[in-house]
């Protein structure tokens, strides 16, 4: 089976639209969201829209959550608190529904699905460094974990020696009698110093991992940020892979 798999679009449309441009001829059977659809950036609903008729599994991130549940945002930094408050005021009650729905973790045959981690997965830890991905390998049972949240992508390989390594995001062929902690990185607002959208595909049969970057129109995001009023930070970052 081949995946698209992605993470954290984060209310990015213009980052949608030129993945949609990319993937649309990409031979596939399934496209994967790993959570955060919405904060941050100025298009929640027809991000959300998208998402809803376009992809096959869906989970919800922190993001989702803080903005369909009030309680659940004190945590956030004020940036990204504002961001979450503009989205819940300007989401549709159905795209607001929707979201309400979804489950932040799923398995399904080989594969454990999270946005966070698998160690308390409702709390929205980072698996972000080899010690808190050896942590996390005891925490799913499937030989693969794909995830997101952190925005960082990138691989932890356990072998069969239980021996953990990290890879950086490239293209790769897995080890079967290795267990994988793969991070997709951020379609809607990279962290790892590279601004361009990053996704992930993955052929089950031939086992390999590939990660795919491309450039969208970054301005055009930026400025509806700021004509929204939003804080200028969230544009601001968005040009540096911040």
């Amino acid at each position: 089976m081949r995946f698209i798999i992605f993470s954290d679009v984060h209310s990015n449309l213009e980052a949608i639209q030129s993945f949609c441009q990319i993937t649309d001829s990409i031979l596939h059977d399934k496209k994967v969201c790993l959570g955060d659809i919405v904060g941050y950036n100025a298009d929640p609903n027809p991000v959300v829209k998208w998402v809803r008729e376009e992809v096959d599994l869906i989970l919800a991130g922190n993001h989702d959550r803080c903005v369909s549940n009030k309680k659940n945002s004190s945590y956030l930094n004020p940036a990204a608190y504002q961001a979450c408050a503009w989205t819940r005021r300007n989401l549709t009650q159905s795209n607001l529904d929707f979201l309400n729905t979804l489950p932040i973790e799923k398995e399904e045959e080989d594969i454990y699905w999270v946005h966070s981690s698998p160690f308390e997965p409702e709390k929205w830890h980072y698996v972000s460094t080899k010690k808190s991905a050896e942590k996390n390998f005891n925490f799913f049972k499937q030989d693969i974990c794909f995830l997101g949240h952190s925005h960082l992508p990138g691989i932890f390989e356990k072998d069969k020696n239980n021996n953990v390594r990290s890879h950086d995001s490239c293209k790769m062929k897995l080890d079967p009698e290795s267990r994988y902690i793969i991070n997709v990185g951020s379609l809607g607002q990279p962290r790892d110093g590279n601004p361009d959208p990053v996704y992930v595909l993955y052929d089950s049969l031939s086992h390999i991992v590939e990660f795919c970057r491309f450039s969208y129109n970054l301005l055009s995001t930026q400025q509806k940020i700021i004509a929204l009023g939003l804080p200028s930070s969230l544009s601001d970052r968005l040009s540096f892979g911040q």
